[in-house]
Order: structure tokens, then sequence, then C-alpha cells
């Protein structure tokens, strides 16, 4: 195997090392919750992309609900209802918790930041959506590669390095001496790609990460006009690009 390519394994190796959150009523969590039902380590965040997490219960005496069901362990996302013993929280509020608390400072993966996009001078019509359009072709390309290839980490991290050095010369994120920006600009657009670390990682089970991609490709593979949304489902992305416009919205695809 080429130096850089070994050097980018490496690096999405190191990326897989997913942040985790631990939850309890000890001043040693990562979040501390100060109520007598909750047990000293009471459950786990980990978290998968900027928006998903597993939620992982601890043997807790009085349990962890999601969305009023008791679970061991679950996907979840910022629209789910998270119940800790009797005490009712969203993601966002257990995260503002972290914040608040920083009793256990957990660096988050480069991967799940996501670059300022450039604003072009030049104003495009309302309903001109063909740069976002094309931004698909890859969701639509990588999704079953990505989905077959997670069953194994040793592929997947294989997979994932052909992946990023077809968007950019591995030299160019190789030279940086380790620097995050060149990864950063990857992972903010490239189709699916921003998965990779969680696809590659020990912490979640298969399952799991099928069940992440299904989701990441369902919320992604859509319209992109935001007052649409309406979604592409197994469509070929060719044959929509053969369409040119949302028959819904009237959003342009392709010139």
């Amino acid at each position: 195997m080429p130096l850089q390519e070994e050097q980018l394994e490496q690096w999405i190796d190191g990326l897989s090392h997913l942040p985790t959150y631990s939850i309890g009523r000890k001043t040693d969590n990562a979040i501390v919750v100060l109520n007598g039902k909750i047990s000293s380590q009471h459950a786990r965040l980990i978290q998968c992309t900027d928006t998903r997490f597993v939620l992982e219960d601890l043997a807790s005496k009085n349990g962890t609900f999601v969305n009023g069901i008791r679970i061991t362990r679950k996907v979840i996302d910022k629209e789910d209802n998270i119940r800790l013993a009797e005490i009712e929280y969203t993601l966002d509020q257990l995260l503002d918790l972290f914040r608040s608390e920083r009793a256990k400072p957990v660096e988050v993966s480069p991967s799940f930041s996501v670059a300022p996009k450039t604003v072009s001078p030049v104003e495009k019509p309302v309903l001109d959506f063909t740069p976002e359009f094309a931004e698909l072709q890859q969701v639509y390309e990588q999704y079953p590669k990505l989905r077959k290839d997670c069953r194994n980490r040793e592929k997947m991290i294989r997979t994932g390095s052909i992946i990023l050095s077809s968007l950019v010369g591995i030299s160019a994120v190789v030279t940086t001496g380790g620097g995050a920006l060149p990864f950063l600009q990857i992972m903010s657009g490239a189709g699916l790609s921003m998965l990779i670390p969680t696809l590659c990682s020990t912490l979640l089970s298969t399952d799991e990460k099928l069940e992440i991609i299904d989701k990441e490709y369902r919320e992604r593979y859509r319209c992109p006009n935001p007052a649409c949304r309406d979604s592409f489902g197994t469509r070929e992305w060719e044959l929509l690009a053969q369409q040119k416009t949302c028959r819904r919205c009237q959003a342009v695809w392709v010139h």
C-alpha cells in the first residue's frame, strides 16, 4: 500500500473513536443529573453525527426511556423524547447540561463540524437548486457501497480511503501534517462521506450503523428546495436529472 494511502487509513481509524458522554448522578460524569432517582452511572450518549446519537442505559435502577419505551440501547436524534427515571429531556437539553457542567470534556471529532459555505456574489434564481441537486449524485452512489462495506470495519476503512481520495488528492490531506482543514472541507459537502468515521467505529453494532446510514440517506436524498424536501426514495439520480425539475415545487435541478 502506498505510504500516503496508509496515512489516510490511519487518520480515518483515529477519527472512528467516537465522542461519548457519560450521564449520571456522580459529579465525574460528563452530564451530571443531581436527582435521587438517577443512578450514579445511569446512561451514556455516543455521538454518531452532529444530530444522531446512540443512547445506552448502563443497568440503571429506574431505567432509561425513549418516547415512553424503556430501552437498553437505541439510535436517537433531536426529535426523540428522552426520560431518565422520572425526568424528561430532549437531546439538546442533555447536551446543554454537558456544555454547562464540563465535568468531563470530550473532544468532538472534526468530522462532525460543518465548514461555512461560501456565499456567491451572483444571486441565482429563487428556484435554482442545480448545485445542491448535483451534490446528491454522491449521496445516491455512495449509499449502497457504504451500506455493504460497513459490515466489515477494515473494508470500511479502505472504502473510506477510496472515497476521500477520489474527492481530493490524498497529498492535499497528508501534506498538511495532520491539519484538520482539508478534512473538514471534505466532510462538510461530500455526499455521505461524513459518516465514514461512524461506520468505522467499534462502539456501534452493524445494525446500528445500518440504521444510521439509512436515516441519513433518507434525510439527505430529497428535493434540495427547503420548502419542498420531497423524498426521492429509491429513484435513480440519473432519471431525476433527466426530469430536470421537481414536479411538486418546480425547483430547477438541471438546466
